[in-house]
């Protein structure tokens, strides 16, 4: 574990967080909302939405340790080839894991790739953002 930047860690999941912001709210938030079968007419409000946005950055941090590590075993490397390992990651590993489940929930393709789509892209900036911060 001595050989993970910690702070870079945590710079890319935030990154990835913030990045979340835009993909769902920005890019996709009537669409994904209608495929999610979220109603957004009663968002969650006050602590129960900080509680929301936690769990959510949580999620994000496993992912970017995880894709540290995945870094540091594959030697590291340059900006693309960290931005290429997190895509990986983020469209094989996650995209798999949520393809499963998506099938056995009922949920849409339309729904996977949005979803893919954000694993995908923000583990690969958080990539880069590891690869810029080694």
């Amino acid at each position: 574990m001595a050989h993970i930047n910690w702070l870079s860690v945590i710079v890319a999941a935030l990154v990835y967080f913030f990045f979340g912001s835009l993909w769902y709210q920005a890019l996709f938030s009537k669409i994904w909302a209608r495929e999610s079968g979220i109603k957004m007419d009663n968002p969650p409000k006050g602590a129960a939405m900080m509680k929301m946005m936690l769990k959510s950055f949580l999620g994000n941090l496993l992912a970017v340790i995880a894709l540290a590590f995945l870094l540091h075993y594959a030697q590291g490397g340059d900006l693309m080839r960290s931005a290429k390992i997190g895509a990986v990651a983020g469209f094989g590993v996650a995209g798999g894991t949520l393809w499963v489940n998506y099938n056995w929930h009922g949920k849409s393709m339309l729904l996977w790739w949005i979803d893919t789509g954000y694993a995908t892209i923000g583990l690969a900036l958080a990539g880069m953002v590891i690869s810029m911060m080694a």
